[in-house]
């Protein structure tokens, strides 16, 4: 002590300098960033990284808080187990696969939770096991598995036959996936925090394949056009019972990936641009760049999809080849295609159910009508409060939800 009596400084923290590294890496934070959000410079971090000096207990909870995990993994012997991992289907470096950042991992562990709830409910119900879950294989004709998903999901051919927009073409795609038992979760950010968005670049979609409660992702930072080639993507994935995560569609050439995700990709444009109408509107004689991208922008709008789904489709039809369709989808890509969505959101209520899954709200829901499940357990499963909770049941009892 000085001689005031007072404590001349705090006492430090002997946190695991290995532990504090992983966490960095992982959030992929450099050290002038994660200084910015500590309020620590850079040279202190770097010395606490390397075990030289260690943190106060005000300086430990700003980490664990910056890097979103928590207070107690900074004093782990290892980094730990991540229970969260599922099959990588991206397209990455090999350093990079099964690597996931903390926004990632969270939306994947809150998905998880919610089909472990959805799978004990509907047992317990007496609901049947889904058929259609992992029916086909990738030795399977990617046409069939198309067709089943269209007979299932009760859809038209084309998917957007008669639709206005892009957006009116993935609620009814959402809607007819729900209807038939899949939960869909259609979300730009980590639960309800939107101060931590979910990367396109990272991830487009993912999904869980269950005989009884399904669940598929859709990264909603993402374009309405490309939710809906993701959507029908993942949904080949739940038919060949393959889950995982995936990047359908990405700036990189999708004809260079996985023999699973090729698969997939082919049964998603089957699904949205079935062969014979597409033939019928792609224009004789497109050989010239121009040309190419005017019809994959005309196709586009016909069958409110994204560009580059017609491209991929063109090139699987033989009416382009491998360079030509590389050129095409890399000028797409370069000039036309915006990674983030530009529409604002919908009521409270309807961005609430979309993030949560609307088949999964209203389980959960009539579950805790029926006393089944305690408020504070269905809040927490919805990521909301108490008064949300019961301001929703209200409305699902007037027909309002």
């Amino acid at each position: 002590m000085n001689p005031s009596g007072r404590i001349s400084s705090s006492p430090r923290l002997k946190i695991t300098p290995s532990l504090l590294k992983w966490a960095r890496e992982r959030s992929l934070l450099d050290f002038n960033t994660l200084a910015r959000k500590t309020g620590v410079k850079p040279e202190v971090l770097q010395s606490w990284e390397q075990g030289e000096t260690a943190p106060t207990y005000r300086q430990a909870e700003k980490l664990a808080h910056a890097l979103h995990i928590p207070f107690g993994y900074l004093f782990l012997s290892q980094p730990p187990f991540a229970p969260s991992a599922v099959p990588d289907f991206r397209r990455l470096p090999e350093s990079q696969i099964g690597r996931f950042s903390p926004e990632l991992e969270s939306v994947l562990n809150d998905a998880k939770r919610k089909q472990a709830w959805l799978h004990e409910w509907r047992v317990e119900e007496g609901f049947s096991p889904l058929p259609f879950i992992g029916k086909f294989s990738p030795e399977d004709s990617p046409q069939t598995v198309a067709e089943q998903i269209r007979s299932v999901l009760d859809l038209p051919s084309p998917t957007a036959k008669g639709l206005y927009s892009w957006n009116e073409h993935l609620q009814k795609l959402v809607k007819h996936a729900e209807k038939a038992g899949i939960a869909v979760i259609r979300n730009g950010v980590v639960l309800s925090d939107n101060r931590r968005p979910l990367s396109v670049e990272e991830f487009r979609g993912f999904n869980l394949p269950d005989n009884y409660a399904p669940v598929i992702f859709i990264n909603a930072q993402d374009s309405i056009a490309g939710q809906i080639f993701t959507l029908a993507h993942e949904l080949a994935h739940l038919w060949i019972g393959a889950g995982g995560i995936s990047n359908p569609l990405t700036a990189d050439n999708p004809l260079d990936t996985s023999e699973t995700e090729r698969f997939c990709n082919r049964v998603a444009a089957e699904l949205l641009l079935p062969q014979n109408p597409f033939l019928e509107h792609w224009p004789s004689g497109t050989t010239t760049l121009p040309e190419i991208l005017n019809a994959a922008q005309q196709l586009a709008r016909e069958f409110k999809v994204s560009a580059p789904a017609v491209l991929l489709r063109a090139c699987e039809l033989n009416r382009l080849d491998a360079p030509l369709f590389r050129a095409a989808y890399e000028e797409i890509y370069r000039q036309v295609i915006p990674l983030r969505k530009k529409t604002g959101g919908g009521s409270f209520y309807a961005t609430w159910q979309a993030r949560n899954s609307q088949t999964v709200v209203t389980e959960v829901l009539q579950a805790l009508r029926q006393g089944k499940v305690l408020y504070r357990d269905a809040a927490r499963l919805l990521n909301t409060n108490l008064a949300t909770l019961e301001k929703a049941l209200n409305r699902m009892k007037t027909g309002r939800l």
